[in-house]
């Protein structure tokens, strides 16, 4: 719905020509509706006077009619040119949003395209790379592991001569503490056997002193 000064126009002159815009502004006929009766000359007075006022509003009837009949004719008229406007408008809003989403799948699928092929390179190519990457990974932990087998063989070799010196040395140690100690017992045995000889050799002394 497209509302154009045009159509605005179109429907003020519609309404103008028909008898609405002299209904709008009559004056008002009819009077209050209760009166009080004073006598019986006033109440055919006022027969006569409601009678008349009927015939008036009869009229206004009839010319309210007419008017509702010519705005009904012209509210059609103006609905079926809007319905038309509309018509053709959707059509060639339809038309129009066809073409350009057929434009848009043909950008997208051409984009699927491109964007497949790059990420079939970029595949291809971190393949290679990761393989590369792989290849110099294994053998650099082989070096390592050569490095640290070696490592371990030089530290157990090691390990083994300082426990052989080291038992050589407590073997050594032990054998001549133990001929310190046979030493020390053979020089105490003869030193109590000299004391004891020389003690017995006193006592024969005193004894053939006291004889003689």
């Amino acid at each position: 719905m497209h509302i154009t000064a045009e159509k605005i126009k179109e429907a003020a002159e519609a309404l103008e020509s028909t008898e609405l815009k002299s209904f709008m502004f009559q004056e008002p006929t009819a009077g209050p509706l209760t009166r009080r009766r004073r006598s019986s000359r006033s109440t055919g007075r006022s027969r006569r006077s409601t009678r008349g006022t009927r015939r008036s509003t009869r009229g206004t009837r009839r010319s309210t009619r007419g008017t509702r009949r010519s705005t009904r004719r012209s509210t059609r008229g103006t609905r079926r040119s809007t319905r038309r406007s509309t018509r053709g408008t959707r059509r060639s809003t339809r038309r129009s949003t066809r073409r350009s989403t057929r434009g848009t799948r043909r950008s997208t699928r051409g984009t699927r395209r491109s964007t497949r092929r790059s990420t079939r390179g970029t595949r291809r190519s971190t393949r290679r790379s990761t393989r590369g990457t792989r290849r110099s990974t294994r053998r650099s932990r082989r070096s390592t592991r050569r490095s640290t087998r070696r490592s371990r063989r030089s530290t157990r070799r090691s390990r083994r001569s300082t426990r052989r010196s080291t038992r050589r040395s407590t073997r050594r140690s032990r054998r001549s503490t133990r001929r310190s100690r046979r030493s020390t017992r053979r020089s105490t045995r003869r030193s109590r056997r000299s004391t004891r000889r020389s003690r017995r050799s006193t006592r024969r002394s005193r004894r053939s002193t006291r004889r003689s």
